[in-house]
């Protein structure tokens, strides 16, 4: 007994999808691998870069400490200035 009209296309693309989704998924598969291995790779640069700079700063001891203050206090006076800014503003947008 035939088919009926309405099953057939679905059996001729049963028979077909399963090739052209198993390249495709095959190929999804290849590119997740390298993103993984490219992250992969960058996880460990950043940790080297990490430690060679947690290593220098230990290195320079009570210089890196001076200069982190130093950074530190000009952070401090530039978000303060900003804050003066924003102060004088905003008051004069309620006046």
């Amino acid at each position: 007994m035939p088919a009926s009209p309405t099953t057939m296309p679905f059996t001729s693309i049963d028979f077909a999808a399963p090739r052209g989704l198993q390249a495709r998924g095959e190929s999804e598969a290849l590119a997740l691998q390298l993103l993984v291995a490219q992250r992969a790779r960058q996880r460990d640069l950043q940790r080297d870069v990490a430690f060679k700079a947690g290593t220098l700063l230990a290195d320079l001891g009570s210089q890196a400490r001076a200069a982190d203050l130093d950074l530190l206090v000009t952070l401090l006076d530039l978000a303060a200035a900003e804050a003066e800014r924003e102060r004088g503003r905003w008051g004069d947008a309620a006046d």
